[in-house]
């Protein structure tokens, strides 16, 4: 018998709060009750079925309005974000251009075999400044006689790099060792 009570108490509820509702409605919503009369007094079911929807409608054209104004600023904020994605494409393009321009100067680049062998030719325009000091430490501190012919083999390029480079005293070693003309053209491009 407890099994029956629980499921017609809740049946019973739900009967009791539909007819409370039903009796209750007229006066809960006049207007919307009175066009449902007049309609159905007419036997017009197209109006009814209007005048339901439009009782109905939760959106007042207010809020409608400022719907449609929050469409239009989306879309334009979404243009000028696919206006930005346009030029990060571009310039990613480019960048990926670029990448590939230094890939290709890479393979023209000399490579040393071992880790520890100094590239041959045109080491000394890819080491750092700390690398280029410590490897011509050695070379400056030659004697001039010995210094001489070196340098004679160097280009103006390198040889103001192996300038800056040295100390003072290093510095007027080199001079000496080289001929009067290039130590003046070397000069001339350090002044500038």
């Amino acid at each position: 018998m407890k099994v029956l009570k629980i499921p017609g108490i809740i049946i019973g509820s739900f009967i009791g709060v539909f007819a409370l509702v039903f009796f209750l409605y007229p006066y809960i919503n006049e207007d919307h009750f009175n066009e449902l009369i007049g309609a159905s007094e007419a036997g017009d079911s197209a109006a009814i079925t209007e005048s339901y929807l439009s009782g109905s409608s939760v959106v007042s054209e207010e809020e409608l309005e400022l719907m449609q104004q929050e469409i239009v600023s989306l879309q334009a904020a979404n243009n000028e974000l696919l206006d930005t994605i346009d030029s990060l494409e571009q310039v990613n393009e480019d960048l990926q251009l670029e990448i590939r321009e230094w890939e290709n100067m890479e393979d023209f680049m000399p490579v040393a075999e071992t880790p520890n062998e100094p590239v041959q030719r045109g080491a000394t325009a890819y080491m750092s400044d700390e690398e280029f000091s410590e490897r011509v430490k050695s070379l400056l501190n030659l004697d001039e006689d010995e210094l001489s012919p070196i340098v004679r083999e160097m280009d103006d390029g390198q040889l103001i790099r192996l300038y800056y480079s040295g100390g003072n005293i290093q510095r007027e070693k080199l001079l000496r060792s080289l001929e009067p003309a290039r130590a003046a053209r070397v000069m001339n491009e350090v002044m500038l």
